[in-house]
């Protein structure tokens, strides 16, 4: 499972990175990287195997740190991948 985590965790810095061309932390601010909401949601979509799943809007809007927003995605594939 952890190894899961952190695949997943890859795959978001990954990602994160095609949006940002600034240097991020777990403990960097999602908007003071540059990350609006639709970014966030693209990076969701690349991230996410099952395409079906359901988001909750308002638990992503309370996503402020890339750290906040790796954990929450981890926790959305694990969800997923039990299915």
């Amino acid at each position: 499972m952890k190894q899961a985590a952190q695949d997943t965790g890859e795959a978001v810095n990954s990602a994160i990175a095609e949006f940002v061309r600034m240097p991020f932390t777990p403990a960097s601010d999602l908007a003071e990287i540059g990350l609006d909401s639709l970014s966030v949601i693209r990076i969701v979509a690349d991230v996410l195997p099952d395409a079906d799943q359901e988001i909750d809007a308002a638990e992503l809007a309370d996503l402020r740190t890339v750290g906040q927003f790796q954990d929450w995605l981890s926790a959305r594939v694990a969800a997923g991948s039990a299915r």
